[in-house]
C-alpha cells in the first residue's frame, strides 16, 4: 500500500502525464503543481466514501485547472515590452496562452467523460471568481488592505474551496484559505526582501497612494511595508492554528505539513510580534 508522500507523487506525475504534449514541452516547462494543493484535495477527497479513480479523477480535473491558471499567470507576469525583441518570446507568450487553454480543456474532458456537469459547472465558477480578483490585484483596483486580502485569498484557493462547497466540506475550504493565503503572503515577502518585486506589495503602495496622497518618507517605506505585510502574515497564522484545533480528526499527514508551514511562517510573526 502506497504511503502518503507516493499518493501525492502519483497524483503529480499523473496530472503531468494527463497534461503531456510534446510540443509544449519542446518550447515550455511543465506546470509547477503545488504539492500543498494536491494534499488539500487529497485529505478532503479522502474523507469520501468513493472509490479511489473516481476520486483520483476529480483531483486530476482539479489540478488541472490549477495548471490553467497558474500558466495564464506566467502570460500576467510578462513584460509585453519584451515582445518587441525577438520572435521567440511572442511565440513563447502565445504558446503559454494556449498551453492554459489546453489544461482548462483537458480537465473540461475529464469532467465530462465521468458525467459530472454540476462539478464543471463549479469549478467553471471558480475560475471566473480567480480571473476577477486577478484583473482586480494587476489593475490596482483594490482600495484597502482587508479588500486586498480577501482577493488573494480567492485567487489562492477559491478552487479548493468551491469544490469545498460543492461537498459540503466548510473545514476544507476554511483552512484552504487561510493556509494557502498564509503561503503566498510569506512567499510575497520573501520575494520583496530579496529582489524588491511584489505585486502585494505594489498592492499596497496602490493603497496607500489612494488613501494617502501625501509623500512618505522613502527611508522608511521598505520596513513599513514589510511590517503591514507581517502584521497580516500574524493575523493568518493565528487563523490557521484556530482552524486547526477545531477539528480534531484531521489527517495526520495533513495535519504534520500545516503544522510545518505553521513553523516555517512563526519566524516571519515572531519579528513582528518582539518589534511591535
Amino acid at each position: 500500500m502506497l504511503n502518503i508522500d507516493d499518493l501525492l507523487i502519483e497524483l503529480k506525475e499523473s496530472t503531468e502525464s494527463t497534461a503531456y504534449h510534446p510540443y509544449l514541452l519542446k518550447y515550455l516547462d511543465k506546470p509547477n503543481i503545488d504539492f500543498d494543493k494536491i494534499l488539500l484535495l487529497w485529505g478532503m477527497f479522502n474523507e469520501l466514501e468513493i472509490q479511489k479513480q473516481e476520486r483520483n479523477t476529480y483531483i486530476l480535473a482539479t489540478l488541472l485547472v490549477q495548471s490553467a491558471l497558474d500558466t495564464h499567470e506566467l502570460v500576467t507576469n510578462t513584460n509585453e515590452n519584451d515582445n518587441s525583441k525577438n520572435g521567440r518570446m511572442l511565440k513563447d507568450r502565445q504558446l503559454t496562452v494556449l498551453a492554459g487553454d489546453y489544461y482548462s480543456g483537458l480537465y473540461y474532458q475529464l469532467l465530462a467523460n465521468s458525467n459530472n456537469i454540476q462539478l464543471i459547472s463549479i469549478i467553471s465558477n471558480a475560475i471566473k471568481e480567480i480571473n476577477e480578483h486577478k484583473i482586480m490585484l494587476y489593475q490596482k483596483t483594490i482600495t484597502n488592505e482587508a479588500e486586498l486580502m480577501r482577493s488573494i485569498q480567492v485567487i489562492e484557493s477559491s478552487l479548493i474551496g468551491k469544490v469545498a462547497d460543492y461537498l459540503n466540506m466548510p473545514f476544507w475550504k476554511e483552512i484552504s484559505g487561510a493556509l494557502l493565503l498564509l503561503k503566498r503572503l510569506h512567499s510575497e515577502k520573501l520575494n520583496y526582501l530579496e529582489s524588491g518585486e511584489s505585486i502585494v506589495v505594489r498592492a499596497i503602495q496602490s493603497i496607500d497612494t489612494h488613501n494617502n496622497p501625501l509623500p512618505t518618507n522613502p527611508g522608511g517605506e521598505s520596513k513599513r511595508i514589510v511590517d503591514i505585510i507581517d502584521q497580516h502574515i500574524l493575523q493568518v497564522h493565528q487563523s490557521v492554528e484556530r482552524t486547526v484545533q477545531l477539528f480534531s480528526s484531521l489527517n495526520k499527514s495533513v495535519n504534520d505539513r500545516i503544522h510545518h508551514i505553521l513553523e516555517e511562517t512563526a519566524a516571519h510573526t515572531n519579528t513582528f510580534v518582539e518589534e511591535g
